[in-house]
């Protein structure tokens, strides 16, 4: 029951409201939760995340930080222009893409966005951890996208997840806790209702299972 009521809301219009019934109210526990989620919005936590993989075990400062900007620019300023735009002219109801049925235009630009990136640090020999992370962005993309389809996995959860992991896998225990982060944004996203429970499950587990099968496969 509780997915069938899960903001999925595919038949929505750009104009429509979205079917939250009723909207929670401004808590001090949803006023938290907003902050959490935008906070830990995919968006944000891509800054660091690259900045981090690029600069592991780093040979020199300027490479790394050059390739960490290129990353940047196809895997997060490219994709948030083309929402941003999509919104500032209608076609998008929120920075979040809160409808499912819109959110088929980002994935697509998303995903062939990484791809380019991908192939120029793949042409010009770019650092294997940064061509790791954007693999697991297309490939993880993806399977998100195929699930998107039918269903609202979160896209939060999912990567923040494929984050932890792989910052797990590089740098070792010391940032298990950024689990609890993903904790956090899980706990955030349910309680603004934007997802179910099983949604931001659904969307680490993926998403973790994913990224350690690449990692496995890649040898990082």
């Amino acid at each position: 029951m509780a997915d069938e009521l899960a903001l999925d809301e595919s038949t929505q219009s750009a104009s429509t409201p979205l079917p939250l019934s009723p909207p929670p109210q401004k808590t001090i526990h949803i006023l938290i939760a907003r902050y959490v989620s935008n906070i830990l919005s995919p968006v944000t936590v891509s800054l660091p995340f690259v900045f981090l993989v690029a600069f592991y075990h780093a040979q020199s400062v300027l490479v790394a930080l050059l390739y960490t900007c290129l990353v940047l620019v196809f895997l997060t300023f490219g994709p948030m222009v083309y929402v941003l735009v999509g919104v500032r002219i209608g076609k998008f109801t929120d920075a979040d893409v809160s409808v499912r049925s819109q959110r088929f235009g980002p994935f697509l630009f998303g995903i062939i966005s990484a791809f380019i990136g991908l192939a120029i640090l793949l042409f010009t020999h770019g650092p294997k951890n940064l061509q790791t992370l954007l693999l697991i962005t297309v490939i993880s993309g993806i399977v998100m996208f195929i699930i998107t389809l039918w269903w609202k996995i979160s896209i939060h959860a999912s990567s923040l997840a494929a984050a932890a992991t792989l910052l797990t896998a590089l740098y070792g225990s010391v940032l298990l806790i950024a689990f609890v982060l993903l904790i956090a944004v899980c706990w955030s996203r349910v309680v603004l209702r934007r997802h179910t429970l099983g949604q931001v499950v659904a969307g680490s587990l993926v998403s973790i299972a994913l990224t350690s099968l690449i990692l496995v496969i890649r040898r990082v």
